[in-house]
């Protein structure tokens, strides 16, 4: 991929695709929120479903604990949203490059979905890991927050995908850290409502696709600065 070092180096671009990603999830309301409640929602309502499930049956099977039924509702719904991800990131980014969804986006290629479903185990788990230390968690998440955009753009592997996000991300650190302290505050403050959070991971979604499309290849702009710099030094 070609390297921008200039790219989107000034945190007002953070205000600028803030306001993008909420105008565009709005317009596409209904399309978005109908992959978020195949991708992640519903798969959601199951695993809620699937453990309480899993616990009646375990207990019934003698078990005092959780044991098998329970570990098989936790793993499906959690299989599912790992396969439906690439999908997700896809109705994404055709709404931030302002093309028409389907439904069926949802259905990539099996090697993407695999892909998918490899960077999203890692990335979780590393993630979710690193929360325990809070800031080299909210520091992963940012440096991986690109990877299924270049499976589903690219057709990258799981690995090269997380390499390539790590990478590109160094040049949009600071906006994009920025950015994504917004959306935070945003799902805390919505956090006191049922479908705030909703919308805010929804937003987020198209504003990280945003960032993607937009951020790194932006050409008018880096030509702007580079002309501008070749006058400096004239």
């Amino acid at each position: 991929m070609q390297q921008f070092p200039v790219a989107k180096k000034y945190s007002i671009y953070s205000l600028s695709v803030l306001k993008d990603s909420w105008i565009l999830s709005l317009k596409q309301f209904f399309p978005l929120f109908g992959a978020w409640l195949v991708s992640l929602g519903g798969p959601i309502l199951i695993l809620v479903l699937g453990v309480f499930g899993g616990l009646a049956i375990d207990h019934l099977w003698g078990f005092k604990h959780a044991g098998p039924a329970t570990l098989v509702g936790i793993l499906l719904p959690g299989l599912f949203i790992g396969c439906f991800w690439a999908g997700w990131a896809l109705v994404s980014l055709k709404i931030a490059r302002r093309l028409p969804v389907r439904m069926r986006d949802l259905i990539r290629p099996p090697n993407q979905m695999l892909s998918a479903l490899v960077a999203l185990c890692i990335t979780s788990t590393l993630i979710g890991l690193g929360m325990f230390l809070i800031v080299p968690g909210a520091l992963l998440f940012l440096k991986w927050q690109l990877a299924p955009y270049y499976i589903i753009d690219r057709n990258y592997g799981p690995i090269q995908a997380l390499k390539e996000s790590w990478r590109d991300t160094d040049q949009l650190f600071v906006p994009l850290g920025i950015l994504d302290l917004i959306f935070f505050g945003l799902h805390t403050l919505s956090s006191v409502t049922i479908f705030g959070p909703v919308m805010c991971h929804m937003a987020l979604a198209v504003a990280t696709a945003l960032v993607y499309n937009n951020w790194l290849g932006d050409e008018n702009l880096i030509a702007g600065e580079i002309e501008a710099k070749a006058k400096e030094t004239h």
